[in-house]
Parts: structure tokens; C-alpha cells; sequence
């Protein structure tokens, strides 16, 4: 089986590692934590001393970081990243981050003979884990010889032909995502205001019309205030919406609601919840 690489081994991260561990591929991985690392040994990731040595071990590397800032210092920085990648390679980027950025990279990239290409991943490291992720392309998928190291964690990939056009998708998916979880938790929070129990309130809403995704993974984290081990946290998710918002600025969108989370979710991570769970949104309307 091919080898595959990942530089950034955080909860996304060693989802997709252990996805493609299980399916026979070798992976090899670095991340700046020392944690991370000693968290993907543990599942078999074949860690190494830095990413340079990443992109000599795998002809397809996957990029799993937190901006196009962390993007751009791994590619262009000292770390010689970009020097070490055999021509031919793939790097697919994961990150969540500003779309115009990774069409200046990806052009920078192709004059040494080496493609980047944005694919976005939508769900959580959970639903990562378990497969059943969508893949948001920034690509044509006449080319893309790569999907083989995408399906161990994807259900269905969708391909957009552009470059920067998978992160833009992402940032359409991850509005309805918070937003989901927004009114969530301002009905739960209605509903303990008016001393109704939550836990029935969220059945009720779960057996109808109204139910959705988050009402399953985010609802009963909410109702019991547990908010850790995250799943996803609370300030990746602040880090998202600012780029929704920045975005829509672009194409000249209104995003009203998408304000007002802004301001609740950026007053949270204020007050030190940014590394728990995106459920903790709830904490907003606890009086």
C-alpha cells in the first residue's frame, strides 16, 4: 500500500491517520506538540523528526493545521518543506482557512512540479473517524489521481474544479454547522429558563421535523454542561466563523446571524472555554 504523510496531528489529524493505518497504508506524521505526536504514535503513526522529513517519506502528504498562516510558515518557512518535496507530489491541504491564500501557494507550488490541492473535510474528527466525512474539493476530479488516500475517510467527495473552492464550500458548511448549534442552544437554554426539562424538550425536537445532526452529538453535552474531551473545540470554530464573515465581506453576502455568533463565541474563547468542545456555545446562555 502507498505511503501517506500528515503534518499536523491534532484531533483531525489522527483521525484521518487512523482511517488510513486500518486500510494498510503507512503513515508517517509530525506535528509541533510534542502530545499530539506521542497521541498518534500510540495509534501507529510512524512519527517523524519534522515535516521536512514528512514530505520525503510520502508522495501524498495531507496538510491538518489551524491557518493559512501555519500553511504558509510550513511551506515557505525554515523548516524547508517545500524543499524536501520530491516532484510529482500531492499536498492536500485540510486546513480550514482563507481561500485566497491557497491559490497563491498552489501556484507557487506547480512551478516545482508539485500540486496543492484544497480538500476540505466536513464532520467532526468523530465522523472522520468512523468514515463517513464528505470531502470538499478545490479540484477537478478528472485528475484526481489522489482520491485513493481521501476514501478511507470519506463517504462521497465533492469537486468544485478551482483552487481555493473546497475551503469556500467548507465555510458555507460550517455557518449552517454553528448556526445549528447556535439556536440549539438557545432553545435549551429557553427551555431550562422555563422550567422545562431539557432532556425532554431535546427529545421532543429530535422526534420531529426540527431534529438535526446536533441535536444527536451536541444536545446531551449541553443538557450535562461536559464539555471535554472535545470532539471539536469551541475556538477552531470561533476561528471559522471570522472567516465566514470575512468571506461574505468578499462577494458582498449579508450574514446577520453569523454577527451576533461572532460576538457570543469570540466573548466565550475570551473567558478561557476556547479548547472545549463547540458544544460549550451553550455556556452563552447559562445565567
Amino acid at each position: 500500500m502507498k505511503p501517506v504523510g500528515i503534518v499536523g496531528l491534532g484531533l483531525v489529524g489522527r483521525a484521518m491517520a487512523a482511517r488510513l493505518i486500518a486500510a494498510g497504508h503507512p503513515v508517517y506524521g509530525y506535528d509541533i506538540a510534542s502530545g499530539a505526536c506521542d497521541a498518534a504514535a500510540s495509534i501507529s503513526v510512524r512519527v517523524l523528526e519534522d515535516a521536512s522529513a514528512v514530505a520525503r517519506a510520502a508522495g501524498v502528504v495531507f496538510l491538518s493545521l489551524m491557518t493559512s498562516e501555519d500553511r504558509r510558515i510550513l511551506l515557505w518557512g525554515p523548516q524547508q518543506f517545500v524543499a524536501a518535496i520530491v516532484p510529482g507530489s500531492v499536498v492536500l491541504d485540510t486546513t480550514t482557512a482563507d481561500p485566497a491564500d491557497i491559490v497563491e501557494d498552489a501556484a507557487r507550488l506547480s512551478e516545482q512540479g508539485v500540486r496543492l490541492i484544497d480538500v476540505c473535510l466536513s464532520g467532526s474528527s468523530a465522523v472522520i473517524a468512523s468514515g463517513q466525512a464528505l470531502a470538499l474539493v478545490g479540484g477537478s476530479e478528472s485528475t484526481a489521481d489522489y482520491v485513493w488516500a481521501v476514501t478511507p475517510f470519506t463517504k462521497k467527495q465533492f469537486y468544485f474544479n478551482a483552487p481555493g473552492a473546497g475551503k469556500r464550500a467548507k465555510l458555507i458548511v460550517n455557518l449552517v454547522f454553528g448556526l445549528n448549534r447556535l439556536v440549539l442552544a438557545e432553545a435549551l437554554g429557553l427551555a431550562r429558563s422555563g422550567e422545562f426539562d431539557p432532556a425532554t424538550i431535546l427529545e421532543v425536537l429530535q422526534s420531529g421535523e426540527t431534529c438535526s445532526v446536533a441535536m444527536d452529538t451536541k444536545g446531551p453535552k449541553m443538557i450535562a454542561g461536559v464539555y471535554e474531551p472535545a470532539v471539536a473545540r469551541l475556538a477552531q470554530h470561533a476561528k471559522d466563523v471570522h472567516l465566514i464573515r470575512d468571506y461574505a465581506h468578499v462577494v458582498g453576502a449579508a450574514t446577520p446571524l453569523s454577527d451576533l455568533h461572532v460576538e457570543l463565541i469570540d466573548a466565550l474563547v475570551a473567558q478561557g472555554f476556547g479548547d472545549l468542545d463547540n458544544a460549550a456555545i451553550f455556556k452563552a446562555y447559562e445565567g
